[in-house]
């Protein structure tokens, strides 16, 4: 008994030091569209993305044979630290993080970005070569995190 007692001491010394020490951390959900699209991992944090999401649609034209036709709405990383990966205008399209009507073309989440990271995304209903702008929002949800010093 003596000897369970005295391990259990020891392990509450030697845990001591990170009891209490835990990493911070907020819950995040920002709305943005084509305009306030972009953003900066502060300094001393990290970001986790969870997950970018935004309508389902952008229109639905009903066919001459009564089947309907969506028009989806996908969301690119335009720049990633100042590096342009869509231009969808000049028919160049980086990583997509979001298609409306297929989870699987996009890349998965989460996504870890490090302190001071800029990160900007553009809002385009269609298919590339075939797109336009969307006028309407998405939503972006990560957990901030402290980094530890």
């Amino acid at each position: 008994m003596a000897k369970t007692i005295s391990l259990i001491t020891l392990l509450l010394l030697l845990a001591a030091p990170f009891i209490g020490n835990a990493q911070e951390k907020t819950e995040k959900l920002q709305q943005f569209n084509n305009f306030t699209a972009s953003f900066e991992v502060p300094a001393g944090k990290t970001w986790v993305v969870n997950q970018i999401f935004s309508s389902f649609s952008a229109g639905v034209e009903t066919m001459a044979d009564g089947t309907a036709k969506v028009t989806p709405i996908r969301i690119f990383i335009k720049t990633f630290n100042g590096d342009i990966k869509t231009d969808w205008q000049g028919n160049r399209f980086g990583p997509q993080v979001f298609q409306s009507n297929s989870t699987y073309s996009s890349i998965p989440f989460p996504l870890t970005l490090p302190e001071k990271t800029t990160i900007s995304f553009v809002i385009i209903q269609g298919d590339p070569g075939k797109c336009k702008a969307f006028d309407g929002s998405a939503y972006i949800t990560y957990t901030e995190l402290t980094n530890e010093k």
